[in-house]
């Protein structure tokens, strides 16, 4: 949090605005003008707490989303199996996760229901790898989301401030392609040199052959090595356009980031909407990108305030 904390200090200064970090900076409390309003986390005090709750639920905003014909990635909720609420009674359990997994072509994503950076996030094609990953995340969650796996080209992040879009990236998975020459280390350093300049695995040293491909994450995460870019295809921005537009037809998005896919198959889908929005890693990618930040920031510090 180095860069936010840093930025929102110098947007307060410069505004005027009293600043009082509390809870370990976890809080930051913001006075103007005899109005008290409150940052936690990269939470802003603008969206709606029930709307910002749901937001958080991957399968509550897959929930909504769909009933509103939002094209949106599939999830279904997992109980634990001891739960006895009602809600839970037809989808808890090691067999309701085994039934999942044969609707979905025994290819499946698992995910904790509420995660953020990419962590706990399994791909699982196999029964006994699924049986492993339920018992390893009932163990700390009361539920799980499954989805489908989704062959993901590009994952695109929106961020919106009222609904608007004020920056708009998207997401280079860690994917590098041999040359018979260099290492899998050489490689990975060439794509993206600040994260992978410690890499020490155990193929750091293996050479690819002409075209061979290696895969570091299947994942988008800029937290795990992808890289963002604002280099984005003309169609491409259109149907991201389209989406978040039917999405601001029913929800009112206050300050929030979309994600949303790309598949093999030309689709598109929304994969998630962050209630925080943050861009530590999108502002030490990008030379000027401290610069955006901290005028996304400000508008929304501002908007609290009206």
């Amino acid at each position: 949090m180095n860069n936010f904390l840093k930025i929102i200090k110098e947007i307060c200064n410069e505004l005027n605005i009293k600043y009082t970090f509390l809870s370990k900076d976890w809080v930051i409390m913001l006075e103007y003008k005899n109005k008290t309003r409150f940052l936690s986390g990269y939470k802003f005090d603008l969206n709606k707490h029930a709307l910002g709750l749901i937001l958080d639920d991957k399968y509550a905003m897959y929930d909504v989303l769909n009933y509103k014909n939002i094209p949106v990635i599939k999830h279904d909720i997992v109980y634990q199996d001891s739960n006895n609420n009602l809600y839970a009674k037809d989808c808890k359990g090691l067999e309701y996760a085994q039934k999942l997994f044969s609707k979905y072509q025994e290819n499946i994503v698992l995910k904790i229901n509420n995660g953020t950076c990419g962590r706990d996030i399994y791909h699982v094609k196999d029964l006994n790898d699924l049986t492993s990953k339920y018992n390893k995340l009932m163990m700390k969650h009361s539920a799980i989301s499954i989805c489908p796996f989704y062959d993901i080209i590009n994952e695109y992040r929106a961020i919106l401030v009222n609904g608007q879009i004020k920056l708009l990236y998207k997401k280079i998975n860690p994917r590098v392609v041999g040359d018979s020459k260099k290492t899998i280390k050489e490689l990975l350093q060439e794509f993206n040199p600040e994260y992978f300049k410690d890499y020490n695995e155990n193929n750091k040293n293996i050479i690819l052959k002409q075209g061979e491909v290696f895969e570091y994450d299947w994942k988008f995460n800029l937290s795990r090595g992808s890289l963002s870019s604002l280099d984005i295809l003309e169609s491409d921005k259109i149907e991201i356009i389209n989406i978040i537009n039917k999405i601001n037809e029913f929800l009112d998005l206050k300050f929030v980031s979309v994600d949303i896919i790309k598949t093999v198959e030309n689709k598109f889908y929304v994969m998630e909407i962050n209630s925080g929005v943050m861009m530590e890693n999108f502002i030490n990618q990008h030379e000027n990108g401290e610069k955006i930040a901290k005028e996304i920031y400000k508008e929304a510090i501002l908007e609290m305030f009206k």
